[in-house]
């Protein structure tokens, strides 16, 4: 497939706040192909340490599908940019854009993307680093892919901390909206009998059976094409959602649906600005705030289901 990659530049007085409404300005067009580099970030998830820059210049890079459709995209993006220089005296950015293939951005990833601990006990790793696991540590393989992430966004690693703490003693795992699988592979390991994933995307089930194959996992999970818990029959003791606030709020709807008493239900995606209209939400459907963490204005939330 080939593909037009965006790479804008940006500087401004409020860097992690001017990542998230870029990455939310991708995010909404559809635009899920997504690489962020924090050039003078503390945090280790962005990239490789062995690439760290000191820059006050940070860049985000995204790709679209180069179709009928990408000149549209290109013209909203650039309007979006223009809308944030003129609402912010300080955002200052450059664009570019490039055409390239599958084989040319997995190579790409490849300077970008290496293990990394995801918590003191979970690691993320491609298949082209070696990496000797130690006592207690859980190791996921998974290798960057154009539609999928690699577990290592800040709401990924969120959620990844929260599936340590309440995985254990859980029978029944749903993901909803599961892209690569990373949560599902992560809440096998940690021992939830049975895991699945639901997501919209006809692409994920191929790559998901592919990621559990490169893990050894070849039972006890389930992947269904569908819209958010319309295709969901079964009741669960443990749902993790990592996903837009505004559909995260839409799924709240159903999402009762899909709950066994008692379960526990993690969500991540919400912008901190968001975060109180969310949980306004929330007691709506039964569901008690029980746990609540929060990395560079994104905030994960646990709730217990009465």
């Amino acid at each position: 497939m080939n593909w037009i990659k965006v790479k804008i530049d940006y500087f401004s007085n409020t860097l992690e706040e001017t990542k998230s409404k870029l990455i939310n300005m991708f995010e909404e067009i559809g635009i899920k192909q997504i690489e962020v580099i924090d050039y003078f970030s503390d945090n280790s998830l962005d990239y490789n340490i062995n690439f760290k820059k000191q820059s006050e210049i940070w860049s985000i890079i995204g790709y679209i599908v180069n179709n009928r459709f990408s000149k549209l995209k290109l013209n909203i993006i650039s309007d979006k940019l223009k809308e944030f220089s003129l609402d912010d005296e300080e955002f200052m950015y450059e664009i570019y854009t490039s055409e390239c293939s599958d084989d040319d951005w997995k190579d790409e990833w490849k300077k970008y993307f290496h293990t990394v601990n995801i918590t003191d006990n979970i690691i993320i790793k491609p298949s082209w680093d070696d990496y000797e696991a130690s006592e207690g540590e859980t190791v996921i393989e998974i290798d960057p892919g154009m539609a999928f992430g690699t577990g290592t966004h800040e709401t990924t690693a969120l959620c990844v901390e929260f599936l340590e703490k309440y995985v254990p003693g859980k029978k029944k795992l749903l993901d909803i909206g599961c892209g690569s699988g990373i949560l599902m592979l992560i809440g096998k390991r940690l021992g939830a009998e049975k895991v699945v994933g639901i997501d919209i995307d006809s692409n994920v089930k191929d790559v998901v059976i592919e990621n559990f194959e490169k893990n050894n996992i070849k039972d006890n999970y389930e992947i269904i094409i569908g819209d958010l818990v319309e295709d969901i029959n079964e009741k669960y003791d443990l749902v993790v959602s990592n996903i837009l606030v505004d559909v995260l709020t839409e799924l709240l709807e159903n999402i009762e649906k899909t709950l066994e008493k008692g379960a526990t239900v993690i969500f991540s995606g919400i912008i901190k600005d968001k975060e109180e209209e969310f949980l306004r939400k929330t007691k709506e459907h039964n569901l008690v705030e029980i746990d609540r963490n929060e990395k560079n204005n994104w905030v994960s939330l646990v709730f217990k289901y009465n």
